[in-house]
């Protein structure tokens, strides 16, 4: 390997050596012609090679900045990725929009013994990806059955809230109340 660097090495100096002493004698003419043609080469493999490389090494050190801006926060991104997703598995199936709430509630009050008085029409409001739907329920029915029935709806594995709820003492049925509450719950859009 030395060997090789060492006749590298003598190889330029003998050529330079060459160059010296050809424009000590001749001065700058036998050189012009070679110029002429070597310079636009060069400088077509500075634009053509090395300009195009700076621009990727730059392209390449942004996106290397914004990975590492990125990966700073991926655990934080996955966790709450996590979170929605588990939240999302709360949520009733959209195939079941129509009719769904409207179950809920007549099961629910039909397991507790509670006559249902009205049911209004299903509300929805669509949210970015979410559809928030909501029903209105008219009942009337002792305090006890009323806690039971709203503890079984609210402790549901799918998400169900009671949004609006109004109660009244029934002036007819001594021990009895009039509610009127909404229940609503979240679906997704697919």
């Amino acid at each position: 390997m030395n060997n090789l660097l060492e006749k590298i090495k003598f190889f330029a100096i003998d050529m330079m050596e060459s160059v010296v002493a050809i424009h000590a004698e001749k001065g700058i003419e036998p050189f012009k012609k070679p110029l002429l043609y070597a310079l636009p080469i060069v400088l077509g493999l500075y634009f053509f090679v090395y300009s195009p490389t700076t621009d990727k090494l730059n392209n390449k050190t942004i996106e290397l900045e914004n990975i590492e801006f990125i990966a700073e926060f991926f655990e934080e991104y996955s966790n709450a990725k996590l979170r929605i997703s588990s939240l999302q598995s709360q949520l009733p199936a959209t195939k079941d929009k129509a009719d769904w709430l409207n179950y809920i509630l007549t099961s629910n009050a039909k397991e507790h013994a509670i006559d249902i008085d009205g049911i209004t029409a299903q509300k929805e409001v669509a949210i970015s990806d979410y559809y928030i739907v909501s029903r209105t329920v008219s009942i009337t029915t002792t305090y006890s059955k009323l806690g039971k029935w709203i503890c079984d709806m609210e402790n549901s594995p799918i998400f169900l809230k009671i949004t609006d709820f109004n109660l009244k003492k029934d002036p007819v049925k001594r021990g009895y109340v009039k509610v009127k509450l909404t229940l609503s719950t979240v679906f997704a859009k697919m």
